[in-house]
């Protein structure tokens, strides 16, 4: 590459966002990392520094608007840039039906899995417009497109992604900002065990690497179209939301 792009990482203390970093630093990118974990993120950091990458770790919550924000500033303050802001945080929630869930629990799942998109793109627009471009690429699912029973506020969160993205797409590829989506489906990470799901992944699953090569690859389209919608499935899945 030319020049060093700048990628923004939230949510990379672990399973995508993490392989995702380490992935991209190996291809010569400078990453900056944000999760709530800090621990977790200076490890990271420290490893790809020791790799000869270039790396900047920011503990912050992305389902706080100030947080979203200053993430985005410390990235401009330490690489002078963004390229691309993966919007990677997300969470499963409790695997129930949706009568059983608190209002604590709805108002959670929306949070995490959609205000902190909403967030991390109001925060980095500014700074894509000032340089004239750049790439945002929005972490989904397979269930931002179809449904699950036992997961309702978890499809809402990922629908209204999946929606949001496509009006944000609309209003800034006048500004040669780029907008995507990608969507795997079950990849073998701890979200599964967190929303209390059982599931073997014997026959099938996605390994975080998956989708970061596919993250990678949206980033390196050309500069004149963009791949807006990308969803990625192990063969051997054994449930199919197709």
């Amino acid at each position: 590459m030319a020049e060093t792009r700048v990628v923004a990482i939230a949510g990379a203390s672990s399973g995508v966002g993490r392989a995702a970093a380490v992935r991209l630093a190996r291809g010569g990118y400078a990453v900056s990392l944000c999760a709530r974990r800090e621990d977790l993120l200076k490890e990271i950091a420290s490893r790809i520094e020791k790799d000869g990458g270039r790396a900047a770790a920011v503990k912050a919550d992305m389902t706080v608007w100030e947080e979203a924000e200053r993430f985005i500033d410390q990235t401009v303050e330490a690489f002078g840039r963004v390229d691309v802001l993966f919007n990677n945080v997300g969470a499963g929630v409790r695997f129930t039906d949706f009568e059983n869930m608190s209002v604590q629990e709805i108002d959670e799942a929306i949070l995490v899995n959609l205000n902190s998109v909403l967030y991390g793109c109001r925060a980095v627009l500014p700074v894509m417009k000032k340089q004239k471009g750049g790439h945002i690429v929005n972490t989904t699912s397979i269930l931002g497109k179809r449904a699950r029973a036992g997961l309702a506020a978890y499809s809402a969160g990922k629908h209204g992604v999946d929606g949001f993205s496509r009006a944000l797409f609309n209003e800034v590829k006048k500004y040669n900002i780029k907008v995507s989506i990608l969507g795997p489906a079950l990849i073998k990470t701890d979200w599964a065990r967190k929303a209390g799901i059982t599931t073997s992944f014997e026959k099938g699953g996605l390994e975080p690497e998956d989708v970061a090569q596919a993250l990678q690859y949206l980033i390196e389209t050309p500069a004149h179209y963009a791949v807006w919608s990308m969803d990625l499935m192990a063969l051997g899945q054994v449930i199919d939301p197709l």
